[in-house]
């Protein structure tokens, strides 16, 4: 009996000790700074973007988010579900004192795309990630690229080209997908003693910085932080009765808010009218005036950036032109150990350990600002606050390179016997054709949404493209397409082109085309074509619709 109690008492003993040492290698919680010795030049409110609740796969309603939202002391927070844009978003509104923002993240062929400040859009919102962008433009929404370089196949952003106007160089999700094995288990045992502190162990300097310098590089972007949360941790997917339906509501909204947070300031203080609040918001952050504050490092954090050449004078977002030198000026509540560093062109320039860095430069580019602090146990200072860039002198970007359309144009007959029509099982197609004009009626069905025109006229080998006229009955997205074979499938590249009730002159690069069938690959080979398809479908057409597409002065062109 006594050998079992001593052996009882050691196991207890090593078990105790194993706990302290664990307890003793907790990371720090927030640090709590004195705040800034100066007054703000502009009123600032602090919010979060990307956020799910149970319209998509978060687990939260829109009022328990706003709840969060005001326990970890915001004023706004931005709800981006999942969906196409055929949604009508709910209209802003103050819950528990924080303005709550509908907004909605489209899944795009190459990655996630969140779009700010769009309505209920006439079509579903989907295909390759440059039609989004240029949809959500149209339709005058800001745009920003969701986890642009998460590890998770299908979330990572494909299209760089593409001109979006915003990246998220900080994504609560990536954050854990990125993390070393280790690191993710430390994070892990500590969350349940300090789950805000566990979350951002886990936070080092992003890639996704370093990407969204060198976009900023070549034009405008506005540097987001998301913070995607879901208050969910499980398996996604299935029906309430399925394994796939347990979950753990961690992290919280509220720990998930108080890891990082944007700061937005504003021309005015807010009014308390949601609809006129909500815009004033969305102007900032589409100016890019804007920073991000990882609280869960240490809090309260104050920054500001300005510029000044020639007598005018910019922040963060700002573009200005370089009149002889410009004056860089940046101050921030930087606690003892931490640094403000400024960079030009996405390198260090400049580092201050004091609350202020001045610089003065001739040289025109990219300047932005970040306040690093000291990362206990880690050789690598971790970004505090991460500003937005100003543009010195910098160009405005240039326009995308147009084909060579100097050389002859061939003419495609309307009036001919090499048009017909294909449709899907259940969908109706028609034909209509006359000297000028060729028109496509449709009806889609489900299964089998889609109909299209097709053309078996001879492509001229030569050609780089294909030119036409179009109008449809209602806004709406066509796939213009080419193929190996006159019917049936056979090796197909398509564009997304976009139609309305105006006629508009349409120019499509064979080259500027993607595969659209298994097996084909790169660009169109002009020589191989046998037809032309002008095809409505489940991209961005529901099943159930129905309408008309008219073109005219359908051409081939060809270089000089």
């Amino acid at each position: 009996m006594g050998h079992f109690k001593r052996r009882t008492w050691w196991i207890a003993a090593v078990a105790l000790a194993l706990a302290a040492v664990a307890l003793m290698v907790l990371p720090a919680g927030p640090r709590t700074i004195a705040g800034p010795a100066w007054s703000p030049s502009a009123p600032e409110v602090r919010g979060v973007y990307h956020i799910h609740t149970v319209r998509s796969d978060g687990t939260g309603t829109v009022d328990e988010v706003a709840a969060a939202a005001a326990r970890a002391g915001l004023r706004f927070a931005i709800v981006t579900d999942h969906g196409d844009g055929t949604r009508r978003p709910d209209p802003p509104v103050y819950r528990h004192g924080v303005l709550c923002i509908d907004a909605v993240e489209i899944s795009t062929t190459g990655g996630h795309y969140v779009a700010l400040g769009i309505g209920q859009t006439p079509y579903p919102l989907t295909g390759e990630p440059r039609d989004v962008v240029e949809d959500v433009q149209r339709l005058g929404g800001f745009g920003i690229v969701a986890h642009p370089l998460s590890p998770k196949r299908g979330l990572a952003w494909q299209d760089w080209q593409a001109g979006f106007d915003g990246i998220e160089w900080l994504n609560g999700d990536s954050v854990w997908r990125d993390a070393p094995r280790l690191r993710l288990a430390l994070a892990a045992w500590a969350f349940a003693f300090r789950p805000v502190a566990s979350l951002t162990s886990l936070y080092i300097r992003p890639a996704a910085l370093d990407r969204a310098d060198l976009v900023a590089g070549q034009r405008r972007v506005v540097f987001m932080a998301g913070v995607d949360a879901h208050a969910r941790l499980g398996a996604r997917g299935g029906g309430a009765s399925s394994w796939r339906s347990l979950f753990l509501r961690v992290p919280s909204y509220e720990t998930a808010f108080e890891v990082a947070s944007l700061g937005v300031r504003l021309a005015d203080p807010l009014t308390g009218d949601a609809a006129s609040d909500a815009d004033a918001i969305i102007a900032a952050i589409r100016a890019g005036h804007l920073h991000t504050l990882v609280g869960g490092l240490a809090r309260p954090g104050a920054f500001e950036f300005t510029a000044s050449s020639g007598g005018v004078t910019a922040e963060e977002g700002d573009r200005m032109p370089l009149v002889g030198a410009v004056t860089i000026r940046v101050r921030a509540n930087v606690p003892l150990g931490g640094c403000i560093v400024l960079f030009h062109d996405g390198r260090e320039i400049a580092r201050a350990s004091g609350d202020g860095l001045v610089y003065a430069s001739n040289r025109r580019g990219v300047y932005r600002a970040e306040v690093w602090l000291e990362a206990p146990r880690d050789a690598r200072p971790r970004p505090w606050i991460v500003g937005d860039p100003v543009y010195i002198g910098t160009p405005d970007a240039s326009p995308p390179p147009s084909i060579d359309t100097g050389g002859p144009a061939i003419p495609i007959a309307t009036d001919g016997r090499s048009w017909t029509v294909e449709h899907g099982p259940g969908s109706r197609a028609a034909l209509d054709r006359s000297a000028q004009e060729v028109t496509l009626r449709y009806a889609l069905a489900d299964p089998g949404p889609s109909a299209a025109l097709v053309s078996t006229s001879a492509i001229e080998p030569r050609a780089t493209g294909l030119a036409f006229v179009g109008r449809a009955d209602r806004p709406m997205r066509i796939s213009v397409q080419v193929r190996t074979s006159p019917g049936g499938e056979g090796l197909r590249w398509r564009r997304s082109v976009y139609l309305d009730e105006t006629p508009r002159d349409v120019l499509v690069a064979f080259g500027d085309m993607t595969p659209a069938a298994p097996g084909a690959a790169g660009s169109p080979p002009v020589r191989d074509l046998r037809a032309v398809l002008f095809a409505v479908d489940a991209v961005n057409t529901r099943p159930g619709s129905s309408g008309q597409v008219t073109l005219g002065h359908l051409r081939f062109v060809s270089p000089r």
